[in-house]
């Protein structure tokens, strides 16, 4: 029970040490026995896999081929902590045996064990005592082998989207060569020459590394190879810290550093309107300074940093690398990638820089040999240099240049864009065409045009339309030929003052009788519309008649024939004494 415990806690272990899963362990436990056990039955019956040399020598053509390992099946019971393994035959006919190492004949399996049929395997059980030292060394080897594999898988897994980030860890252990780096489950290492500088760590101290990849690149078997004085790591931290590199605004074009010493950072800027040195530099140096905080953590191993505006033309480039040293001019041999830089006897040191720092960067960033000399060395070999004035004027050439291609292309653009207008706009119109058509046509149209197929389709149409969207500007074209110019002539005005005056005088005049005539008129137009308006009332009457002459007789004649007999006196009410007393 003892035993059964341990094993499985050791297998257990690895789970939470390495982060590997029960069934890879198992898989690798199994592959490791099954490699192990064919090993050690070949080394007893003494198989020489390899050709030898004298067959090779006579006949490399029919060199003999690797031949296939013994059959072997393991089983493994975690809970139980037991490891079965079994040697494997395949039961073929007697007849159709090639390779007694991996078959076994029917009759032959069939005395060992009668149930057996062809296709069926015949097992004998290995015993795991049989092992001995050569064969566990073996086992071992493939073992850590398999472990490793699996632990670079899981590794690749975790750690695939943080390859070529910066990731936070924790100092594990540190010595005058190596710091250990915890991250996460697994440890990395960071030797001398990942280092920036002489920057020292303590144990349990927080660290940032930039992730290289993952691979075996040391002999203590480290998979995430990390780093802190790669030019990445340095592109990282502007990435991260400036917010015009991060939302693409200014771009990064080379990164060269020589670590704890200076570096060179070359940028461009997509918006004409944004510095990308002022804005990797900020407002009094806070955000360099940022970033230089954390490159190395010793005094004399301070690293300082060259914000560069990238520029097209080699020979401001290389200007701008050389500074604080001002260059005078240049000798540039493209065929040979080489660069003699004339600067002024007082900016030669600086042009140089602290150890030849400033002209080694420049090197590794243009990919030129560069020399800087001053003026009288140059007088002195006789090189002919070209003055940084003829730069400056082929770069605006090359501006202007660049200028007139866009320029170019947004007018091709908009050519384009019109043709396809054009077109979409005719389709347009042959589509109003058929709806238009379809109103006008009857029902009984319609059916005869199910019936018979259309003599025109739409697409007849849509030609027809660009056919007339093509001969439209042709036509007018024709019509600006046949034009005759237009003839200008002069006229000279010899009119006065003096006639203007009874001009206008004349159209007062004018004005004032057509308003009298208009007055006349109207009071002509009010007499005719009453006149207008009294016929058209006896006509009206005239044709009113309701009743004849007759009835209306006899209507008069019983109006006079009554008696009104009322027994009240009006007669008080005719004297005017009445009305006043009141």
């Amino acid at each position: 029970m003892k035993n059964k415990k341990k094993f499985i806690e050791t297998i257990k272990e690895m789970d939470n040490v390495k982060g590997l899963d029960l069934d890879v362990v198992t898989e690798a436990l199994k592959e490791s026995f099954r490699l192990t056990f064919a090993k050690k039955i070949e080394d007893s019956y003494k198989i020489d896999k390899k050709p030898v040399k004298s067959v090779v020598q006579a006949n490399k053509e029919k060199a003999a081929t690797k031949l296939p390992d013994a059959l072997i099946r393991v089983e493994i019971n975690l809970n139980k902590a037991i490891i079965n393994c079994y040697r494997q035959w395949l039961v073929v006919n007697d007849d159709d045996i090639t390779d007694d190492y991996i078959e076994i004949g029917l009759s032959e399996a069939k005395e060992k064990n009668p149930n057996l049929v062809t296709g069926d395997y015949y097992e004998e059980e290995l015993s795991l005592d049989s092992l001995e030292p050569k064969d566990l060394s073996r086992f071992k080897s493939c073992f850590t082998q398999k472990i490793n594999k699996a632990e670079k898988d899981v590794l690749l897994s975790t750690f695939a989207n943080k390859i070529g980030t910066i990731v936070t860890g924790v100092v594990e252990k540190c010595d005058n060569h190596s710091v250990i780096v915890e991250l996460g489950k697994t440890s990395a290492t960071l030797f001398s020459r990942d280092l920036i500088g002489d920057e020292k760590f303590t144990q349990g101290e927080s660290i940032k590394v930039y992730v290289v990849g993952i691979g075996k690149d040391d002999r203590k078997g480290s998979l995430v190879k990390i780093s802190r004085s790669c030019n990445g790591y340095l592109q990282k931290l502007f990435e991260n810290e400036i917010h015009e590199i991060y939302d693409g605004t200014v771009s990064i074009k080379c990164v060269e550093r020589i670590p704890g010493r200076r570096a060179k950072v070359c940028v461009y800027s997509n918006d004409p309107n944004v510095d990308p040195s002022g804005a990797c530099i900020g407002q009094n140096g806070s955000r360099i300074q940022n970033i230089v905080s954390q490159l190395g953590n010793a005094r004399d191993s301070k690293e300082k940093i060259d914000v560069i505006t990238w520029n097209p033309n080699l020979g401001l480039f290389v200007a701008e690398l050389l500074r604080p040293g001002k260059v005078l001019g240049m000798n540039i041999d493209e065929e040979r990638k080489s660069i003699v830089a004339v600067t002024d006897e007082e900016t030669l040191n600086l042009a140089i820089g602290f150890k030849g720092t400033n002209v080694v960067l420049a090197r590794k960033i243009t990919g030129y040999q560069i020399r800087v000399i001053s003026e009288s060395q140059a007088k002195e070999e006789g090189i002919v240099v070209k003055p940084m004035e003829d730069f400056e004027i082929e770069a605006k050439e090359e501006e202007r240049r660049r200028f007139r291609e866009k320029q170019q292309e947004a007018i091709k653009s908009r050519e384009n864009a019109n043709v396809l207008t054009h077109e979409d706009n005719a389709q347009e119109e042959v589509s109003q065409v058929e709806v238009q058509e379809e109103k006008a046509t009857p029902v009984e149209e319609k059916v005869a045009s199910k019936e018979e197929p259309a003599v025109t389709t739409s697409e007849e149409k849509v030609e027809n339309c660009e056919e007339k969207v093509q001969e439209e500007p042709v036509a007018q074209v024709k019509k600006v030929k046949e034009e005759e110019p237009v003839e200008f002539k002069e006229v000279k005005t010899t009119t006065t003052l003096e006639s203007l005056e009874k001009s206008l005088e004349e159209e007062k005049k004018e004005k004032t009788s057509t308003k009298k005539s208009f007055k006349k008129k109207k009071k002509d137009f009010k007499k005719t519309e009453e006149e207008e308006s009294e016929e058209k009332e006896k006509k009206i009457i005239q044709k009113m008649d309701i009743y004849t002459d007759e009835e209306l007789q006899a209507f008069e004649n019983e109006d006079s024939e009554e008696d009104y007999e009322d027994e009240e006196d009006y007669s008080e009410y005719d004297d005017d004494e009445y009305y006043e007393d009141k």
